[in-house]
């Protein structure tokens, strides 16, 4: 079912999958442009009912993704959407040869996005980039799965993850993603642009929800690159 995050703007539709075994949170994330087409982020499986609830919202213009995690469902929205713009990191473009897409998403704002949403990644890594957005109307920072934190909404075995990678009911960048960063100056110049957006509110492709307080709850989740070397 499709939840209404904020009124005619941003929408979020969660379901399962497997992953490394376990049972975690997918969400995918519709937002309503001013046009009243639709961008649809990280795209979770196409169900007839998800089809239908869709066409009651609008066109699906652009269809996004974010991250490599969320790659699995999208011949099928290729297949249903074909005059969409297809936009995606530059691994999932490797990953998936098999699909044409329109352009890749970098570290900045896709033109087809301007005055829409605010877009960055995460810079100085040799992990695959995954891609940040804000929506400024709705004051929602966008996230694919990049931070963790143990909420009674996740799947046990998410959760249980969670604790295992040190994170409790805050928001925490992984320990494990912390050492593929090899210029900590290209991060700290990252994060303080996500600072300067209009943030309010998180929600994430792997189910994080943070309700106020925003800004702080992201900053805090890397506050340890700015005092490291």
């Amino acid at each position: 079912m499709l939840v209404e995050w904020h009124p005619k703007r941003l929408w979020y539709y969660d379901t399962r999958i497997r992953r490394h075994g376990f049972d975690c949170l997918h969400r995918m994330i519709v937002v309503k442009r001013t046009d009243g087409t639709l961008i649809i982020m990280n795209p979770v499986e196409l169900t007839t009912q998800l089809q239908l609830a869709l066409s009651d919202l609008g066109l699906i213009k652009q269809i996004c993704v974010t991250s490599p995690t969320y790659h699995p469902t999208l011949s099928e929205w290729w297949l249903a959407y074909s005059e969409a713009q297809f936009l995606a990191t530059p691994t999932v473009i490797q990953q998936r040869s098999d699909l044409h897409f329109d352009d890749a998403l970098s570290s900045q704002t896709h033109k087809s996005l301007q005055g829409e949403l605010l877009q960055t990644s995460l810079l100085g890594s040799k992990s695959p980039r995954k891609v940040i957005f804000c929506d400024p109307q709705s004051r929602t920072l966008i996230l694919p799965d990049l931070l963790l934190a143990n909420q009674p909404h996740l799947p046990l075995p998410q959760r249980l993850i969670t604790v295992i990678f040190g994170a409790g009911r805050s928001t925490v960048f992984p320990f494990s993603d912390r050492t593929q960063f090899e210029r900590m100056s290209l991060l700290r110049a990252s994060i303080q642009e996500v600072l300067t957006w209009p943030i309010e509110h998180i929600i994430s492709s792997n189910g994080l929800t943070v309700g106020k307080d925003g800004k702080n709850a992201f900053f805090q989740a890397f506050r340890w690159a700015f005092v490291s070397d």
